[in-house]
């Protein structure tokens, strides 16, 4: 049977969007026909387009703002910026004869809110793009990023206003666009500082830590040998001294491994290179995930489950599977089961039926999951409890979606992060609702697909 080839584009979401452009296009052409600007008018319009490309500097900007009504039409012209204490600033004028609007306009303290007309100078308000207005830097009322002054006003006739409405518009779009890109850049060049801050003052004295610990377990090994040495084997201070060293030794590795995932997440988290790159960057090495990465996160949240009644079982026969062995960012994945557990801390709760509370942790081989040629391993986690809704484990791993009105309190975040790192290793994570609870799977390349950015 011949199938008719599907047309991908047709059924592509953007294009609603691009019906929309369209419509928007032939709006935008009527309007114009409507204006009936000159040929020098939009000629105008034109060449401050060209020429704001062309010219980078703040104050090249400025100057073909007021040039080109001073070159084109032999009008005199002043532009004005708000600042962020919301007073005005000359920032260029095209010669003498400029009058401020607050000396021309009485009663005005900043920037007119609509086009006004004083001292035979019209001055016209620039204003940012209203759909960003919350990216700018400070809050300028009503939009008004600045001022237009067009000077002698009686040179501009009637049908003249509308034209340089639309001017001071073009200017205020791109002023716009200069005032976020320098934000962006000063930020920027922050997080590029933050980041060799925090190697030198967070990452490098963490690692004074580790020395720190080895010098204290050396100091409990060498007090578990005193009593032999100076106790009778059978005396009461002994076995004193004994249980006071079994207890500190259990305390300084409940420390130690709360020391480890710690530094582990802070060395992971805070790598410069995601800070150089601008989005997460993976440092793989060879890991067996079920004992190297699972065990070690669910035995800290272990306590937890048992406090809250929780049964876990742990990945029953994964010890001694090779093929559990991949390529992954240790820290990361790390992250992404500490999440995952997190949740399960949450959310666990009896099965719809009745029993206990469980847990159940499980690996499984998953030969072209991930598409054709592509083998995966299946690391899922089952949790007890009632199943989502269809609507709501859909989106669990969407920014900021939580699930369900009784649900505990949370970000949105976490199940966004477990996406984001495990589709940067090239694998996907999974809900998936079942009889009694609910799974969670995390699908990672039983080989390393190339990383790329994404």
């Amino acid at each position: 049977m011949t199938r008719t080839p599907k047309n991908d584009c047709a059924q592509d979401p953007v294009a609603s969007g691009a019906q929309a452009i369209a419509r928007r296009i032939r709006d935008k052409a009527g309007a114009y026909a409507r204006y009936d600007f000159s040929e020098a008018q939009s000629g105008a319009l034109n060449i401050f387009f060209d020429l704001v490309q062309e010219f980078d500097a703040e104050e090249d900007f400025h100057a073909v703002c007021v040039l080109v009504p001073h070159e084109l039409f032999g009008l005199g012209s002043a532009l004005y910026l708000v600042t962020r204490d919301l007073s005005l600033r000359c920032a260029q004028a095209s010669g003498p004869g400029a009058v401020a609007p607050r000396r021309a306009l009485a009663g005005l303290r900043g920037a007119p809110a609509q086009p006004a007309e004083g001292d035979g100078h019209l001055y016209l308000p620039i204003r940012a793009n209203a759909e960003h207005v919350q990216q700018l830097p400070f809050d300028p009322p009503g939009g008004v990023i600045g001022c237009l002054e067009l000077f002698p006003a009686a040179r501009l006739a009637g049908g003249d206003g509308l034209f340089w409405e639309k001017y001071a518009n073009r200017i205020g779009f791109q002023m716009h666009n200069r005032i976020v890109q320098g934000a962006n850049r000063r930020h920027l060049r922050f997080i590029r500082n933050l980041a060799k801050d925090i190697g030198h003052n967070v990452i490098v004295p963490n690692m004074y830590f580790k020395l720190f610990f080895n010098r204290l377990k050396r100091t409990i090994d060498q007090l578990g040998e005193v009593p032999g040495r100076h106790a009778a084997p059978s005396s009461e201070s002994r076995r004193e001294i004994l249980a006071l060293h079994e207890a500190l030794r259990e305390q300084y590795d409940e420390i130690s491994r709360h020391y480890e995932q710690t530094s582990l997440y802070l060395e992971t988290l805070l790598r410069q290179s995601h800070f150089e790159k601008g989005h997460y960057v993976l440092e793989r090495r060879a890991c067996h995930v079920p004992t190297q990465i699972i065990a070690p996160q669910l035995h800290q949240f272990l306590p937890r489950f048992q406090e809250r009644g929780i049964a876990v079982t742990p990945c029953p026969d994964c010890a001694d599977d090779p093929g559990l062995t991949l390529s992954v960012d240790v820290g990361l994945i790390a992250q992404v089961f500490s999440n995952l557990f997190s949740n399960a801390l949450k959310y666990t709760a009896p099965p719809p039926d009745g029993g206990p509370k469980a847990l159940v942790c499980s690996a499984s081989h998953a030969p072209g999951r991930l598409g054709r040629g592509r083998d995966a391993v299946d690391f899922s986690i089952f949790t007890t409890g009632t199943p989502l809704a269809p609507a709501d484990g859909a989106r669990l791993f969407e920014a900021g979606f939580r699930a369900g009105d009784n649900l505990a309190d949370g970000t949105g975040h976490g199940l966004f992060f477990v996406r984001q790192i495990v589709e940067l290793h090239g694998g996907r994570a999974l809900y998936e609702a079942v009889p009694g609870g609910n799974v969670f799977h995390v699908l990672l390349p039983a080989r390393a697909p190339e990383e790329a950015p994404p």
